[in-house]
């Protein structure tokens, strides 16, 4: 019997009734199975492989878990003159093609048929993988193929629709275990579509937003728009750029874009991690290699937004340590080998649109070979939102605030990743529901300041830190002034908020000004307070690090300082200040110049300085308008 001859009977032209529970047919694995079979195999060679001749085919399969209902399957189809030979890389030393070779010989010179059923060619005898008559996928089913498996399973027609993500993401076990006894096709879609959700980590009640206003994403949103667009035209998909790797600090909603752009492209998102190639193996190197492959089986499988998310737990094999290249080497050449097929198979037309995704945290630790063309070709920074980003994010979380009030709120939250947007919100709503009253904008407010006591002492000093940076900004020119937070959510002290004029590159007058700005709040300190706290340094974020890494990118990587040799990109320079005694020399004479401009601007402008820093140590937040009215009203000759 082929697999076309199994045809709904006559009774099951009736339609099932998604109200009442139906008879089983099949079991669902064979349901599965013969669907996926009979949508590889054409008429012609089922027919040819339930004859006397003798074959030799490869079936390759979406994961391991596969491998053992095929074999089950193909005997019971195609009776024992076939020897089959399953391999779900379990094992190192058997499952390898130098194995197995001469079985394979010798079972077709002697006329007998053989199979052989893996997760990877690779892991095939080399014999059968050059000699195959015929190689074709399984794929791991979804939508409409769902649908067709219910059908098969219940031996009728059935009206329930599937959506297309459903199944995304499933192994065969997980679908086999949403057909339960006596339940209706639709109970069963049901049970699918919650593995699905929660088997891609999409399982949540938040609501998301569309992809055309996700204007925080700047250059990444328009990225997807524009492969969306290229999609709908009909380009070629050999023709798109359709691999990049999002890169920025956590929470600045890296994986909620991939959900975004899956959304718009009506694509199921298939999630993964590096991590998870450990989890869903024994960590042992050929487990990580078989997980390896299963993965990228898995997402060519099928239409999808396949996402890898960590990247960068994958070493650079550029810095790897001779301690552990032995064992890293075969996992990172076997990964990249398996990207290019599933690259090539993605746009060799199989009818699968794959948009490969790839997210970390730090893209200088990854290995410039996965960036280069054919495999992640283009690498996209996702960062803070500025401020219209900042009040787009707030609209859809907080709709029910006024715009202008919700303007407002954009300035006083502007800096703060989408994460932390969306925590304020939470906490702005717990506030509303314990007063049991409608979300007001000083709820808002109230959650996006810390509402901790800060000693009158140190309160004093923050808020004539950052008064001077503000002084700075306005009297230099060198940024626009957003405004001054002081205890923010983040654990920062204060904070203050000011954009560059990006319509023109900067030069050292520019550059310079941004450090002399920086350094006003420690020499304010100085001046002002008798000392200096370790408040300006500390971390990498720091006033100290950040005019130290501008000073030296003067030097070291722009050319626009006392030497014009290129020594150290802008990302590393401080890194290459730490080792290099000339140009830490360099940088902390012009750091020792620049701090006493600073000064001089700081005595300048000590009144200004001191009525923005007692503004703000009641306040807790003063918008950019509200500190030049401040300054103006200071700098004005007295009548």
């Amino acid at each position: 019997m082929s697999f076309r001859d199994l045809r709904p009977t006559e009774e099951a032209e009736i339609p099932e009734s998604p109200e009442m529970p139906t008879v089983d047919k099949r079991s669902p694995i064979d349901a599965i199975l013969e669907v996926a079979f009979g949508r590889a195999l054409s008429p012609a060679l089922e027919r040819s492989l339930s004859g006397e001749a003798a074959h030799a085919i490869i079936v390759i399969v979406p994961t391991a878990a596969w491998v053992a209902p095929c074999k089950t399957f193909w005997e019971r189809r195609f009776g024992n003159r076939w020897h089959i030979l399953g391999r779900d890389g379990a094992s190192r030393s058997e499952h390898k093609p130098t194995v197995g070779n001469q079985t394979v010989s010798k079972a077709l010179a002697a006329g007998q048929s053989i199979v052989g059923i893996a997760t990877s060619i690779d892991i095939l005898p080399s014999t059968l993988a050059v000699g195959a008559d015929h190689t074709f996928y399984l794929s791991s089913p979804s939508g409409d193929v769902l649908r067709q498996i219910l059908e098969k399973h219940f031996g009728r027609p059935v009206a329930t629709p599937v959506p297309a993500q459903v199944g995304a993401g499933l192994d065969i076990d997980d679908l086999a275990a949403a057909f339960r006894p006596r339940s209706t096709s639709r109970q069963i879609v049901a049970r699918m579509e919650r593995a699905t959700k929660r088997r891609i980590g999409s399982e949540s009640n938040d609501r998301l937003p569309l992809l055309q206003s996700a204007i925080e994403y700047g250059d990444a949103r328009q990225f997807f728009l524009d492969l969306a667009t290229d999609l709908k035209d009909g380009v070629p998909f050999s023709q798109l750029s359709r691999s990049v790797i999002l890169y920025g600090e956590s929470g600045t909603g890296k994986t909620t874009l991939a959900k975004l752009v899956a959304a718009h492209l009506n694509l199921p998102l298939l999630a993964f991690s590096v991590a998870d190639l450990f989890a869903r193996s024994d960590g042992a190197l050929g487990g990580v290699v078989q997980a390896t492959n299963a993965m990228f089986e898995m997402a060519t499988s099928q239409s999808c937004v396949f996402l890898l998310d960590e990247l960068d737990a994958l070493p650079d094999r550029a810095t790897i340590s001779d301690r552990g290249r032995d064992w890293w080497l075969p996992v990172l050449t076997n990964f990249m080998l398996k990207q290019d097929l599933a690259f090539a198979r993605s746009g060799s037309g199989h009818g699968h649109i794959v948009v490969f995704v790839a997210c970390t945290n730090y893209i200088e630790r990854i290995d410039a070979a996965l960036m280069r063309p054919g495999r992640y070709e283009r690498a996209i920074e996702v960062r803070r939102p500025n401020l219209a980003g900042t009040i787009n994010i707030l609209g859809h979380y907080l709709p029910e605030i006024e715009g202008g009030e919700r303007a407002e709120l954009g300035r006083l939250l502007e800096g703060s990743t989408g994460a932390e947007l969306m925590m304020v919100a939470r906490d702005a709503r717990r506030i509303a529901r314990r007063e049991e009253r409608v979300l007001r904008a000083e709820d808002v407010r109230a959650a996006a300041m810390s509402d901790e006591d800060i000693p009158p002492g140190r309160l004093r000093r923050i808020c004539v830190h950052e008064a001077a940076h503000a002084i700075g900004i306005l009297v230099l020119r060198c940024g626009t002034l957003r405004g001054i937070v002081v205890q923010t959510r983040d654990g920062a002290a204060g904070r203050t908020m000011s954009v560059h004029d990006d319509t023109d590159l900067p030069t050292k007058r520019d550059l310079e000004a941004r450090v002399v700005a920086t350094l006003c709040g420690r020499a304010a300190e100085r001046l002002l307070l008798g000392d200096i706290s370790v408040g300006s340094g500390l971390d990498k974020r720091s006033d100290i690090a950040i005019a130290t890494k501008l000073v030296a990118s003067l030097h070291a990587s722009t050319g626009l300082g006392s030497k014009l040799t290129y020594t150290s990109d802008h990302n590393d320079v401080l890194r290459a200040v730490s080792r290099d005694k000339s140009l830490r020399r360099l940088v902390e004479a012009d750091l020792v110049r620049l701090e006493k401009e600073a000064e001089r601007l700081v005595r300048r402008n000590r009144d200004a300085i001191l009525a923005i820093a007692d503004a703000l140590a009641l306040a807790r937040y003063l918008s950019g308008e509200a500190i030049s009215a401040i300054f103006e009203h200071k700098s004005r000759p007295a009548s």
